[in-house]
């Protein structure tokens, strides 16, 4: 576990405010190695749940895995005392395994940047419950190192 193991704390790192704040914690990090593992506790209560469903529609870990990496990037700018953001270009590759993740369970993500060509950055996410894996994706984003020039966000 890190130091990063509440949604207040994680507020800290990501654009995300309030509800779209989604994750509950990050698990682990390696900035040498630019990988993340985090979690989002599902419930009755978490942003996306459809009571249809028991859960929150799978193809929502897109979204769990871009925050994940806004997470990484958050912890990288703290250590190198920076205020870069990323903004995502696509998401490729998309493939669920299952269709919800049902209340109660414990989602885990995983993202690792696999390719940088400058400020063009790839990532693999994953997105597990337990042992069994529910989706995939390719992130490609791209890093802006003073978005308020760009009009703002």
């Amino acid at each position: 576990m890190t130091e990063f193991d509440s949604r207040e704390k994680i507020a800290q790192l990501v654009p995300h405010k309030g509800k779209m704040n989604l994750l509950d914690r990050v698990v682990f990090y390696d900035l040498s190695q630019a990988v993340a593992e985090t979690e989002v506790d599902i419930s009755e209560k978490t942003m996306f749940y459809d009571e249809n469903f028991g859960g929150v529609p799978v193809w929502i870990a897109f979204e769990y895995m871009a925050q994940s990496i806004a997470a990484l990037n958050g912890i990288a700018n703290r250590e190198k005392n920076s205020s870069q953001v990323g903004f995502i270009l696509s998401v490729t590759n998309f493939k669920a395994e299952e269709n919800v993740f049902l209340a109660k369970s414990v989602v885990r993500i995983w993202i690792k940047q696999i390719a940088q060509m400058d400020k063009a950055i790839t990532f693999e996410g994953k997105a597990s419950v337990g042992d069994k894996l529910f989706a995939t994706a390719t992130i490609n984003t791209i890093a802006v190192d003073n978005p308020q020039k760009m009009g703002g966000i």
